[in-house]
């Protein structure tokens, strides 16, 4: 019996250098309304092929959904989508987000 492969969405999250007080702040992860608070860096989650829905933002001082975007994203089966975000360093711009290529993870 083979193992199937992984099939999900790789999330990285990150922001411009000279803005390292952002360290300080984590960041929400929404997948299909279910709320996630992960570090800054890439992160894994492991889902069901079919379209899904991201929202990313963190709170920022007063802002409690400083940077926030979204996107659909369709997720194949034995593929690992990937999508990145990053912050840029003027506080009220949305965070960009964009999809990358997809990815075979290894058995």
């Amino acid at each position: 019996m083979s193992a199937q492969p992984w099939t999900g969405l790789q999330i990285e999250t990150g922001f411009f250098p000279l803005s390292f007080f952002l360290y300080l702040c984590t960041p929400t992860i929404i997948i299909d309304g279910v709320a996630c608070q992960r570090p800054w860096g890439v992160h894994y989650f492991q889902l069901p092929p079919g379209p899904h829905s991201v929202t990313i933002f963190f709170q920022y001082i007063w802002m409690p959904q400083c940077g926030a975007n979204s996107i659909n994203v369709t997720i194949h089966e034995g593929y690992v989508s990937r999508i990145k975000y990053e912050m840029p360093p003027w506080m009220f711009a949305k965070g960009s987000l964009r999809e990358l290529p997809p990815y075979v993870p290894q058995k």
